[in-house]
């Protein structure tokens, strides 16, 4: 053990020092890395200290004095409809992480450990549908709503929405859960069957519990896509109460009737709650996820 310090230590003092043109790249990398950070943060700046100063007026100016207020807040709940384009979102958001949660998990673990025909066209089907931009499809959502709507009328377009949004993550996360899933030995797998364990035991108990970092990075990305996408609901939802926070925010800013930078800044920083209590709640299974890989092979 004392031999292993003494050899650690000297391979240490013997690390060569870093020739001038790795120091350059070296101070380069650095200046780079903090100029990205600056024009990243430095909006992100600007929008809370719009959204917290009562000076700001209809327009965002940089040139105003800091006057800590919450009217725009106050705007935002009693002179728009933020309160139920938050509960539209959070619907939408929700049943799309939810959805596409449960039909991936089943997915991905089929495409790994079965064989079955059609597999590989299947695959190559899901990949060449993620080439085709999703506004391209906007005549067959608006079909496909007539002729499910005409069916059961109360199905709404905010589930239309949903459907479209699962299924793309459907199509997408598919290859993803597969590839994790493939890197886990088939052991387990072969040892469960002997323990008298049948397929379903051996996705419940050995599969999902090993995946589960995956299938919080998953449920993150599902759940964070309707707070970000304004152009479907833009174009599918046409009544103002059933818009999403990005589409209903986007009136604040584009609408001259209703136009509101300060309040569109503090609606902005309102919606980025969610997203941050749901990061904070999944960290745990995304951080060992990490650790996971780091040590991997």
């Amino acid at each position: 053990m004392k031999q292993f310090k003494e050899e650690k230590n000297l391979y240490l003092s013997d690390k060569q020092p870093l020739s001038i043109s790795k120091k350059f790249f070296l101070m380069m990398s650095y200046i780079i890395l903090i100029c990205w950070a600056i024009v990243i943060i430095w909006p992100l700046f600007q929008m809370i200290l719009s959204a917290f100063n009562g000076k700001q007026e209809q327009y965002l100016t940089l040139n105003d004095p800091f006057v800590f207020s919450f009217k725009h807040f106050k705007y935002l709940f009693q002179e728009t409809l933020f309160l139920k384009w938050t509960q539209n979102t959070l619907f939408i958001a929700l049943a799309t992480a939810v959805l596409t949660l449960i039909i991936v998990s089943f997915t991905g673990y089929a495409y790994s450990r079965y064989r079955f025909k059609g597999k590989k066209v299947s695959l190559m089907a899901m990949m060449l549908i993620q080439a085709i931009p999703t506004f391209a499809g906007i005549t067959a959502y608006f079909t496909m709503y007539s002729v499910i709507s005409a069916i059961n009328p109360a199905f709404t377009r905010q589930m239309m929405l949903v459907l479209i949004y699962a299924g793309g993550g459907i199509a997408n996360n598919t290859f993803i859960l597969k590839g994790y899933i493939d890197s886990i030995s088939t052991e387990l797998d072969d040892a469960a069957k002997i323990d008298g364990c049948s397929n379903l035991q051996i996705y419940r108990l050995i599969i999902m519990p090993i995946v589960k970092p995956m299938l919080a990075l998953i449920a993150l990305w599902s759940f964070i896509g309707p707070f970000m996408d304004y152009l479907l609901p833009k174009v599918l939802l046409t009544n103002p109460e059933s818009y999403t926070l990005a589409a209903g925010l986007f009136t604040l800013i584009n609408d001259i009737r209703t136009i509101n930078q300060p309040a569109f800044a503090a609606g902005g920083l309102l919606t980025s709650i969610p997203v941050v209590i749901l990061f904070i709640v999944l960290q745990k299974q995304l951080v060992s996820g990490l650790a996971k890989g780091s040590v991997k092979g």
